[in-house]
């Protein structure tokens, strides 16, 4: 004894071997096979109804019975009349996975089993009895004697299938072998026909098919075959303008025989610009050429004259615009001379070099050198931060030094410009910036030509404030920030008197 989902296993696994799948289906996997069968939980209710002898709900068996049967030989289909033992009394047709109604003994299809079970009288169809609701007996004996039986093929007789065999090898041969089965198109293009016609419609017919282009060897669906001959671009096609009814070039191709070979491409004469509008065959251009040279060279020479009259005013203009030029070079001469007189000084790391000063390390800081123009006097800041002479341990003093510089020799000595240091307030609002600013005017004694003379040395002696800023003053506002100070150094020399 077996209960009702041992049953359900066993049909399954006889479905495997003998169930044709529905007319939908186009190959014979397992997986699709089962999908005929009701799920777990469609089983699982049958088996606690069953047990329980309650009355089971609907669960869609009728909808299973179908499938298979519209797979499974039928009693027309023997080729000897069966014995009533062998037809259920149920569906009236070819017993398929028989079992035993208990306690009658009386046999039904497995899948009129289960609707019997599902009804609300349970009664055997053959003598009424009120049936037992408890799993079902695996019939395995009586099956191989209905699978013994024989049959022959559905489409037998007018149709032209001749086969006759046994009802184990009924659906192999019905969903597997059958020419004149029918099955749908495996690239489900919607297609049914029978087996036999299968490899013409693959061939020929199915648009969902992929071919390849005889031409640029590109693979696509056969329906989409025009499409791809639209843009192709090696399908063959003839010259627009017909210059040679055999010639066919690739697409591809196509253009470049119309722009440079054709011979009856429609050409402007290259003549146009300058004022020939004649148009023709590629093949006639050459006459053309010849009978108009004439004509083509007065073209010609109009042009050369209209154009020398426009280099003549050009010219005119052109010397107009250098003398601007000259003009303006001038100023911008006296522009570049200014804009050099001046250097902004950006000392770095102010805390750790203030330190160094003081404990008598580097106690000189000598900024980039600079120039009072592009070809004027060149100058070189210094400032010791802790001081210097009479400012040492109380003021940062600010030193300037004239150097020796390449125009030195086109220049006036000594040097008397006035010098400006600024050391820059940083403050965030710039109406509130106080900067520190000291002035010197060199005095030019003969004294001084250390200082301001013509360098005969690098550079020579520094000159400036050795009590510039105080150190509390520089602590007491924004002049350092982000331990950064800059120092501006200015001087009054407008450039102009310099070379």
């Amino acid at each position: 004894m077996v209960d009702i989902d041992s049953n359900v296993n066993a049909e399954k696994q006889d479905s495997c071997r003998n169930t044709p799948k529905s007319e939908h289906e186009s190959d014979t996997s397992t997986e699709n096979v089962n999908k005929q069968e009701p799920d777990d939980h469609e089983q699982q209710s049958i088996h606690e109804n069953t047990m329980t002898g309650g009355a089971p709900s609907p669960t869609g068996s009728t909808r299973s019975r179908s499938s298979q049967a519209e797979h499974y030989p039928t009693k027309n289909d023997l080729l000897f009349p069966a014995q009533a033992k062998y037809i259920c009394p149920k569906c009236n047709e070819l017993l398929r996975y028989a079992v035993q109604i208990k306690p009658c003994g009386h046999r039904v299809c497995y899948p009129c089993y289960k609707e019997l079970l599902l009804s609300s009288e349970k009664r055997c169809p053959t003598d009424n009895l009120q049936m037992e609701p408890v799993p079902a007996e695996d019939d395995t004996a009586f099956n191989d004697e209905v699978k013994a039986l024989e049959v022959r093929c559905k489409y037998y007789g007018d149709w032209g299938c001749k086969w006759e065999g046994p009802v184990e090898e009924f659906q192999q041969h019905w969903k597997e072998i059958c020419s004149y089965g029918e099955r749908m198109c495996v690239n489900d293009c919607g297609a049914k026909f029978q087996r036999r016609f299968e490899k013409k419609h693959m061939e020929k017919d199915c648009p969902k098919e992929i071919v390849t282009c005889p031409y640029c060897d590109d693979r696509h669906l056969r329906e989409d075959k025009k499409e791809h001959l639209q843009e192709c671009p090696k399908l063959p096609l003839p010259c627009p303008n017909k210059c040679d009814k055999k010639l066919t070039l690739p697409r591809n191709e196509l253009d470049h025989h119309i722009d440079v070979d054709c011979p009856r491409t429609k050409l402007k004469c290259e003549f146009e610009a300058l004022g020939c509008e004649h148009r023709c065959s590629r093949e006639k251009m050459a006459k053309h050429n010849k009978s108009e040279i004439i004509n083509h060279v007065k073209i010609v020479y109009k042009m050369m004259m209209e154009n020398k009259m426009m280099l003549d005013s050009h010219q005119l203009k052109l010397e107009e615009h250098e003398k601007v030029m000259k003009s303006q070079e001038q100023r911008i001469g006296d522009l570049e001379k200014i804009a050099h007189s001046q250097l902004i000084w950006r000392i770095e790391d102010y805390s750790r070099k203030f330190k160094e000063a003081k404990a008598g390390n580097n106690s000189t800081l000598f900024s980039p050198t600079f120039t009072t123009s592009k070809h004027g006097y060149r100058l070189c800041a210094s400032v010791c931060l802790n001081g210097d002479g009479k400012g040492k341990g109380t003021h940062m003093s600010v030193f300037v030094s004239v150097l020796k510089g390449a125009f030195d020799a086109l220049l006036k000595w000594p040097f008397d410009y006035r010098v400006t240091f600024t050391l820059l307030d940083q403050a965030e609002e710039v109406s509130q910036r106080k900067h520190i600013k000291f002035s010197i005017k060199p005095n030019p004694c003969p004294d001084n030509e250390p200082f301001l003379g013509k360098p005969k040395m690098e550079k020579n002696a520094s000159f400036g404030g050795a009590k510039f800023a105080k150190h509390e003053e520089i602590e007491s506002r924004n002049y350092i920030k982000d331990d950064t100070v800059f120092l501006k150094i200015n001087v009054d020399c407008d450039g102009l008197s310099e070379p």
